[in-house]
């Protein structure tokens, strides 16, 4: 954690006066075609955050489903955000587990930057204990959905990486 965090420090200093320089970050496709966000036929909005906004997406070559994570380097600059989000694109590109979403690719355009992540059309955990009695889980649901939060978890601890932010609303749940 601590080499990530240096690392990322001097990149944050270097940047975080020069919205011109944010284009020298490298979000680049996790394969050797071209991936832009002409790619991807955007189908809705799934939220909205501070500088971003998560689109379902349906990816052009394939069909398949995803979730892009556009962010405004306008906005990424101005909140002083430059670190953390090249930290979780740092993070996320590491991972590979069944219960962590995946980060599929990355890349960026003159604005904004992209990240293509597995799409989880379910709820979140807050929604499925938060609502009414038609909605509560059994003990079955209750004891499933904590080992998969263990177990990814785990997997993170193992890695080395350390989620600082677990809350329901955070425990998002696909489907299935």
């Amino acid at each position: 954690f601590w080499k990530y965090t240096k690392r990322w420090r001097k990149i944050w200093y270097k940047y975080k006066n020069n919205i011109d320089k944010i284009d020298k970050i490298h979000f680049v496709a996790n394969n050797i075609e071209k991936i832009d966000r002409n790619s991807f036929h955007i189908i809705s909005l799934i939220g909205a955050g501070g500088f971003s906004k998560v689109w379902e997406v349906k990816w052009k070559k394939n069909g398949k489903l995803f979730a892009m994570k556009e962010m405004s380097k306008a906005r990424i600059i101005d909140r002083k955000s430059v670190k953390s989000i090249l930290a979780e694109r740092e993070i996320l590109s590491k991972m590979n587990h069944p219960f962590i979403i995946n980060l599929h690719f990355s890349f960026q355009d003159s604005n904004k930057l992209y990240l293509i992540m597995d799409l989880a059309k379910g709820q979140d955990l807050r929604q499925k204990i938060g609502y009414s009695n038609t909605n509560q889980m059994n003990e079955e649901q209750t004891k499933f959905i904590a080992g998969c939060v263990i177990l990814g978890l785990e997997y993170m601890h193992y890695n080395q990486i350390v989620h600082r932010d677990i809350k329901p609303v955070n425990i998002i749940m696909d489907e299935n």
